[in-house]
């Protein structure tokens, strides 16, 4: 009786944990990137964006998503694994130790690989885009180090949509295409109202 209890406890603990961790995660991870430009495309806000970038950076892009989709599902499954073997190890009375510390070492060896593969999409994000597929916007060909130079200032809205200010329209209102709020454009570095 005890025992189904623990079990019962535990199974409702790796999901509550496995919930929190998703509402916590899943919006840092989809909407945080590690560069300068933006990975929405400039016209629409949309994602999808084929980029100027060389022949091979294709092949790296796909690589490097596959490798941030395996380590962020091996992460956020490994977690409940992890509890649960630590919570079998106390329960069985240290007799599976070397299951629970294994399971342990595995969760930073995926976060490991989702990390390099989110360098890796932002390393193809730095390069300027061709065309989008959700608007048909298109683009002419440009240099990323003069793209990545002349990117615009990001400014996330409060829904998360990241909207691009433009240079010249410090403190001027701004629409979010997503929430349709208003907001005033915040000055550039070094430049005052």
């Amino acid at each position: 009786m005890l025992s189904s209890f623990l079990q019962s406890l535990a199974a409702k603990l790796v999901e509550e944990i496995l919930k929190r961790l998703v509402e916590w995660l899943t919006p840092k991870a989809l909407r945080s990137v590690p560069h300068r430009a933006s990975p929405n495309c400039p016209r629409c806000g949309g994602y999808g964006v084929r980029r100027w970038a060389p022949g091979g950076m294709s092949v790296v892009f796909l690589l490097s998503l596959l490798a941030f989709v395996w380590g962020f599902g091996v992460t956020l499954l490994g977690v409940p694994v992890v509890v649960l073997t630590v919570v079998g190890a106390v329960l069985s009375d240290g007799g599976a130790v070397l299951p629970a510390l294994l399971a342990l070492l595995g969760l930073p060896f995926s976060a490991t690989v989702m990390i390099v593969g989110a360098f890796g999409l932002a390393w193809y994000h730095s390069y300027p885009p061709k065309w989008c597929a959700r608007c048909h916007g298109r683009w002419p060909r440009r240099d990323r180090d003069e793209y990545l130079r002349a990117t615009r200032p990001v400014f996330t809205c409060g829904c998360g949509q990241r909207l691009r200010v433009p240079r010249a329209a410090a403190g001027a209102r701004l629409r979010c295409p997503r929430c349709r709020t208003e907001h005033t454009t915040p000055a550039p570095a070094g430049q005052h109202l």
